[in-house]
């Protein structure tokens, strides 16, 4: 596979959406749940996802930072794996700079609504299968 720079990842990942998130759990299995990753975002190597902070996944990430984020376009033949490192976030300043009105029907309070935490996801190494393969480390 060929190495290749953020902004041709960027590129490829267009307004790729919905992901898979996988993560360790203390049994030491691997947990996957779906995802929106707001495709109308720029992709700059970091992702960022709401959930509720005694969620699973949330305690999971607390236990183990490692993670991987899984894509499929929709249109193309196009597959991204994401590895990378999380975090969860509770800084509401941070959030509001992530939020959507969408995220109401789920959170009705906003990022005011009681327990809501961020996941920031740092990738690591980023594959990429298709009409191209390819992969970034960082």
């Amino acid at each position: 596979m060929p190495r290749a720079t953020l902004s041709a990842v960027t590129q490829l990942m267009g307004r790729m959406d919905l992901c898979m998130l996988t993560t360790v759990t203390s049994y030491g299995r691997l947990a996957s749940r779906p995802m929106s990753n707001n495709g109308e975002v720029e992709y700059d190597g970091t992702s960022y996802f709401f959930t509720w902070q005694n969620s699973r996944m949330a305690q999971d990430i607390a236990a183990n930072k490692h993670v991987q984020l899984d894509f499929r376009a929709e249109k193309r033949f196009l597959f991204m794996a994401v590895q990378g490192e999380a975090r969860v976030l509770h800084d509401k300043r941070v959030m509001k700079d992530h939020w959507h009105q969408e995220l109401e029907q789920w959170f009705k309070d906003g990022i005011d609504t009681e327990g809501l935490v961020m996941l920031v996801v740092e990738a690591r190494r980023i594959q990429w299968w298709g009409e191209q393969d390819g992969h970034i480390q960082r």
